[in-house]
């Protein structure tokens, strides 16, 4: 008698899932990485900020669009750099961040990140207003 192979055991069958993320999850990780860089002031140009003051507290997406296409993933972040910082440095931190940030938490792939210096922030001149006349 020959050595048979035993059967194998075969698992059940599992039910197919997916998950489901929405463009502004990706836009909240995206600007929460980029407020962390070291050089960014704000995101979003002047109308975008504006706007989010008049809403009463800083939107969590102002400044980042998303375009999410199955599982691939453009970001596009408009951002405030605080003068006298590199801004070739400070974008490339920033897309740095969002990259590893975006593609950790959600698994998509990240295809670009386009950053747009929309201004600059002189943190003197806010010194000079909120410390007023002698």
């Amino acid at each position: 008698m020959a050595d048979e192979p035993e059967p194998q055991a075969v698992a059940p069958a599992q039910p197919e899932t997916s998950v489901e993320i929405h463009d502004s999850v990706v836009a909240k990780i995206a600007h929460q990485a980029c407020s962390e860089v070291d050089g960014v002031h704000a995101l979003g140009g002047a109308t975008s900020r504006a706007l989010s003051s008049l809403r009463g507290s800083e939107h969590r997406t102002t400044g980042v669009t998303v375009d999410l296409r199955g599982t691939t993933v453009d970001i596009d972040v408009t951002m405030v750099v605080v003068y006298g910082k590199s801004i070739p440095q400070v974008a490339q931190a920033c897309r740095d961040g969002v990259r590893e940030r975006v593609e950790s938490i959600t698994g998509l792939e990240v295809k670009a990140i386009n950053v747009v210096v929309a201004d600059v922030y002189f943190p003197e001149a806010e010194a000079g207003v909120q410390g007023g006349p002698a």
